[in-house]
């Protein structure tokens, strides 16, 4: 009897484990990445080294307002968005995150997504705009395949515009 209680134990422990696995591995590319960006923003010194968190395929999804079905940006244009937003004199730095798993849609069980919560802040010279967001990221081998975004850009942007910064 005892030994069908360990053993049912145990097979439980291995289960749970095993079940977020992929999101835990997942989760630290993530991290790792969030702070690479963070250190590229922050360092002038500092080499973009951001491409290898993505697979090749990325595609980033974004929801401006008045496009309800969302519009996509490729890996290339996205990385060269960041780099473009250095080279412009802007500083982005991802100060706290809220990180939990996602979840298949028909059966509710962990997927290996990460979805993610988060505040930042995008600063010009001396003026900053703080703003929070929320992710989802799904992964493919360990780099970042997709990532659906939603935060209010617009309203980021009318603030840099206060600041009488020209914005493209």
């Amino acid at each position: 009897m005892k030994k069908t209680i360990i053993f049912f134990l145990i097979l439980l422990c291995f289960s749970c484990v095993d079940h977020y696995k992929k999101y835990d591995d997942n989760l630290l590319v993530f991290k790792e990445m969030i702070e690479n960006m963070n250190n590229y923003f922050q360092d002038p010194n500092q080499d973009f080294n951001l491409s290898k968190y993505y697979a090749d395929s990325f595609v980033f999804h974004s929801y401006p307002a008045g496009n309800k079905k969302g519009q996509e940006t490729k890996k290339s244009d996205y990385l060269d968005n960041l780099k473009n937003m250095k080279s412009m004199g802007y500083m982005l730095n991802v100060v706290h995150s809220i990180y939990l798993p996602g979840i298949k849609e028909k059966t509710y069980e962990v997927d290996g997504s990460v979805r993610v919560y988060y505040g930042a802040v995008l600063s010009v010279d001396t003026n900053m705009v703080e703003f929070s967001g929320y992710m989802t990221v799904n992964f493919t081998g360990h780099q970042i395949s997709e990532i659906w975004e939603w935060a209010d850009y617009g309203g980021v942007n009318n603030k840099i515009k206060e600041f009488n910064i020209n914005v493209e």
